[in-house]
């Protein structure tokens, strides 16, 4: 072959030597270079899309693991508020502590209702309606006792009447509501 290759004219000999490198340039790259070109494309781009999941599923990790968190944290402040909160069997106790703490005070109870309590979501307020008369002294000390008290109980819609003036203090009847609240289970 080599023979054939020399007998040739030396034009014709140059044209195979620049075609055959060529030919081989070709074959190369349609059989071999841009298939592999084209699969490492698209490799790298899987990559990129992988990659941008992986990161948006370690946010999203991250995310949920500040939110289990949050929720941890809401749910150890419910329950400590659930248990500031009386429960039913509780609240006879709790309105037995006012009513002392009023006593204690020198306080008379001209009133003391329980009044119908107001479904919330998971408690309930129970209100309860008080007349009270004494010394004025005597009723900031109570109310203040009552502030004291580990249960949450609200005083309010507190009116002041009938001021009368001794020797040693102002005596008054006050009338009040006192809010308590009675955690509700689910």
């Amino acid at each position: 072959m080599l023979e054939k290759l020399q007998s040739l004219p030396l034009s014709k000999r140059i044209l195979i030597y620049i075609l055959i490198p060529i030919v081989a340039v070709i074959l190369f790259w349609n059989g071999y270079y841009s298939p592999s070109m084209t699969k490492i494309r698209g490799l790298k781009a899987n990559l990129e899309q992988t990659t941008k999941r992986l990161e948006e599923a370690r946010l999203a990790q991250k995310k949920i693991d500040r939110l289990n968190k949050e929720i941890t944290e809401i749910e150890k402040k419910f329950y400590e508020v659930g248990r500031l909160l009386p429960t039913e069997k509780e609240i006879p106790g709790l309105l037995r502590n006012v009513s002392s703490l009023g006593n204690d005070a020198h306080l008379e109870f001209l009133l003391f209702e329980p009044q119908k309590e107001v479904i919330k979501d998971f408690y309930a307020e129970v209100p309860v309606r008080l007349k009270l008369e004494g010394e004025y002294l005597n009723m900031e000390n109570f109310i203040k006792k009552l502030s004291e008290l580990p249960r949450i109980i609200n005083v309010s819609k507190l009116k002041f009447s009938n001021p009368k003036m001794t020797e040693t203090s102002l005596k008054l009847k006050v009338d009040m509501q006192i809010l308590t609240y009675r955690f509700i289970p689910k």
